[in-house]
């Protein structure tokens, strides 16, 4: 059972305590629990464009034919998509004290793990299971590059031929001879460009001679040529790579009709910091709050009562400038007031009460006897 069950049975507590005749205990028992206020978590997902040029692009024209359109390094983002997840989190101003002591010593008290009030009156009551928040976020990476020595089927070595003559006579008469002395050094760019070039024809052959020959390769074999024929055409021609990222913003809302910057964005950097003027700030706010029944009156608080709370239904908005990006219904009990039960009412009567333990407010209420 995750739910803790407290027993506040004070008869128990005057009975004589074992091995102790005449002995009384009689020491009240007091516990504590808590209201929660609700945080929402907002979860933004963008997208980042990201365009690489080829380290031959300058060749591209020269080689193929075709002048590419990526020549520097460039980053362009956009916002996907925005989720609000509610966390309930407890309401250091909302912690109460309830004294197990003469009449009230029958009651019986149910709280969640966290210490929120989950029933009054009941034997067990429901299980809580907090929020919690779920979200994959791609880590930063590096610069990319197009690597295009990996790409090579060939020695990364070529062959190099020096200017040697010698001597030798031939029929008589002395001749000069090249007699070349062989050795291997690395390639240079120029080797790879035409070596990739090479490579990029061929490819085209095959996959023309399969179009014209039926059977002779498979479809997924066509396919793998026209993928391979693509990386190769991205060293002159570069290429555009689409990656997400999530990030979550929380947000505890304290007032209504308040707009509150919830981050900066700039289609070129992304999220940037709260201080950057330059890029343009997303907003939040609680709007059209509605608490359901009348706010009770300042009054006396009872000489022993169980506070619950009323929660308040609002209208949640992530906006920027005038466009609304997102709106929702939402519970937020911080907004709304408190109320009590006399626990004489609870105990005289034979009460159940169970509550909502992420918002602090009444569920049900049946009454035993």
């Amino acid at each position: 059972m995750r739910t803790i069950i407290f027993f506040m049975l004070c008869g128990l507590l005057a009975l004589p305590a074992a091995g102790q005749r005449g002995r009384v205990v009689n020491t009240p028992l007091t516990l504590s629990y808590m209201l929660p206020r609700v945080t929402f978590n907002v979860e933004v997902t963008l997208e980042c464009a990201e365009q690489i040029p080829g380290p031959f692009h300058e060749y591209a024209e020269r080689q193929l034919g075709v002048r590419p359109t990526i020549t520097v390094p460039g980053k362009s983002w956009q916002i996907k998509g925005i989720r609000v997840i509610p966390m309930a989190s407890p309401d250091e101003r909302r912690i109460f004290t309830l004294n197990a002591a003469g009449e009230y010593g029958g009651l019986l008290l149910s709280l969640t793990p966290e210490g929120f009030l989950a029933g009054v009156g009941r034997a067990s009551g429901p299980d809580f299971e907090p929020c919690p928040i779920e979200y994959t976020a791609s880590p930063g990476r590096p610069e990319t590059n197009i690597e295009y020595v990996r790409f090579g089927i060939e020695s990364t070595l070529k062959e190099v031929l020096d200017s040697n003559f010698s001597t030798i006579e031939v029929e008589g008469v002395p001749r000069r001879v090249w007699d070349p002395i062989e050795r291997h050094v690395l390639k240079e760019k120029e080797d790879y460009v035409q070596e990739i070039t090479n490579e990029i024809f061929a490819i085209r052959r095959k996959r023309l001679d399969a179009l014209a020959s039926p059977g002779g390769l498979s479809r997924a074999s066509v396919e793998e040529l026209k993928a391979l024929e693509e990386a190769y055409l991205s060293l002159f021609l570069g290429k555009r790579e689409l990656r997400e990222v999530v990030c979550v913003f929380p947000y505890t809302p304290e007032r209504t009709s308040e707009s509150t910057p919830l981050f900066r964005f700039s289609e070129r950097q992304g999220i940037t910091g709260r201080d950057d003027v330059s890029a343009m700030p997303f907003l939040v706010e609680i709007v059209n709050a509605v608490v359901p029944g009348e706010k009770p009156a300042e009054a006396a608080a009872p000489r022993q009562g169980l506070t619950y709370c009323v929660p308040a239904v609002a209208d949640l908005r992530v906006f920027k400038g005038e466009n609304v990006l997102f709106e929702g219904r939402c519970v937020v009990p911080q907004l709304g007031y408190l109320k009590q039960i006399p626990l004489e009412v609870i105990g005289n009567e034979g009460l159940s009460i169970e509550f909502y333990p992420r918002y602090g407010s009444i569920k049900s209420l049946t009454k035993s006897r």
